[in-house]
């Protein structure tokens, strides 16, 4: 990979002093490290900009490792993104974060920091709010693991952006496309729902990111998207009614933490009981083999199996992990075991690189399919699971802090 010169280094750690100071000023600070730490922390991701650093042991052993340094040779350091596809190579960035979170391999750190301080002038916000609504989850996830304010004041940034584009049509909910307004669809609602929710738990004393989280699920649970078996069509039609789009299985993901963050803010277990119902539906339908597929199938499916569609189902496992967590249940562990089995056993080629199909065979390998199967490698790690401390009693040992999950 490119190397980066001091002088770039010098303009990456100015860029983001800029933007910490910035966010200092304008809002109350939640509580953080000492300020020594962020320095610490920022001068950590500074260093590794020298180069990105691939894990030392890479061993057939070892899929994590041997996964994302296979991620990382889409990785351009002209743009700081992994791959082509802007929203993609957020989902891309937050499986390295996911990564780095639950193994401890700070080795790519490095990629948070140039994707930020590259792109960070246009806020990483576009027509599109979902697009918007997945950097913004990632500057969630880099300020937990980081705990650098910036990557926080980004989020805030494009929550307030994103609000903009809600509206009573259809009784409420945000626009997918802003300019001209079109399609109040699944997934758009669903990341402001774990935006919002995540950052109040994210703020000290936070009210608005609350109030608009509430309001966001109070419109999503009667829009009529989930439907009879509980699965979440695409979106509504333009006459406000559930528009029978297919059942993606990220649609299916991104509720999932959208929820679990709402329950870590409110308590309410009504929301955990949805959130599993929703997830079980998933799992029961969009399965062959107990194997996540796609619900298309057919003549028409090559069309509708776009480039789009390779993330789909890296999305649903990661955010799955979220809510197995927060709701300290085994009940998912062996889905995410024979995920991790298949992809290894059927969906990992020579050279470890992960396609498309995770029951094989290795097919229409990009990275997004690297990533998508990657995520749920790394969800496959460090599952919560009950032991008892003595007679009649029951210890949940959560191996990672669901907050620390993306």
């Amino acid at each position: 990979m490119a190397l980066v010169t001091k002088t770039r280094r010098a303009q990456l750690l100015h860029a983001m002093r800029r933007r910490e100071a910035a966010s200092q000023s304008r809002r109350s600070r939640p509580p953080n490290p000492p300020a020594t730490a962020t320095v610490v922390a920022v001068g950590v991701v500074i260093a590794t900009l020298v180069g990105l650093i691939a894990p030392a042991a890479l061993g057939a052993n070892n899929p994590l490792k041997a996964g994302v340094a296979e991620l990382f040779t889409y990785y351009s350091a002209e743009t700081g993104l992994i791959g082509t596809s802007w929203w993609q190579a957020a989902v891309a960035l937050s499986t390295v974060e996911s990564y780095a979170q639950t193994t401890g391999d700070r080795s790519y750190d490095g990629a948070i920091l140039s994707a930020f301080a590259i792109n960070a002038a246009g806020d990483f916000e576009n027509e599109s709010d979902d697009d918007t609504a997945w950097w913004a989850l990632v500057w969630l996830q880099a300020y937990d693991l980081t705990h650098v304010t910036a990557y926080l004041s980004m989020a805030e940034t494009d929550a307030d952006y994103i609000h903009r584009a809600w509206d009573s049509a259809c009784g409420g909910g945000i626009w997918w496309q802003r300019s001209p307004r079109s399609y109040k669809n699944a997934i758009t609602n669903e990341l402001f729902l774990e935006l919002t929710a995540w950052l109040h738990n994210s703020i000290s004393g936070d009210t608005k990111y609350l109030r608009w989280a509430d309001a966001e699920w109070s419109w999503f649970e009667h829009s009529g998207m989930i439907n009879s078996g509980y699965l979440i069509n695409d979106g509504l039609g333009n006459d406000c009614q559930n528009n029978a789009g297919t059942t993606w299985t990220y649609n299916q993901g991104v509720i999932l933490a959208g929820l679990a963050r709402l329950y870590q803010a409110t308590g309410r277990r009504s929301l955990l009981i949805t959130a599993e119902r929703i997830a079980g539906a998933a799992i029961g339908q969009l399965t062959v083999g107990g194997v996540l597929t796609e619900p298309c199938r057919g003549a028409g499916c090559p069309a509708s199996l776009d480039a789009d569609t390779q993330a789909f189902k890296g999305i649903f496992v990661q955010d799955l992990k979220v809510l197995a967590v927060t709701a300290k249940t085994t009940r998912f562990n062996a889905f995410f075991a024979r995920q991790a089995e298949a992809i290894e056993a059927d969906d990992t080629s020579t050279y470890h690189e992960l396609g498309m199909l995770w029951a094989g065979p290795v097919a229409d390998v990009s990275s997004s399919t690297q990533a998508s199967a990657l995520a749920a490698l790394v969800a496959s790690v460090n599952v919560p699971r009950p032991t008892a401390c003595r007679p009649g009693l029951s210890l949940w040992i959560l191996f990672t802090d669901p907050l620390q999950i993306r």
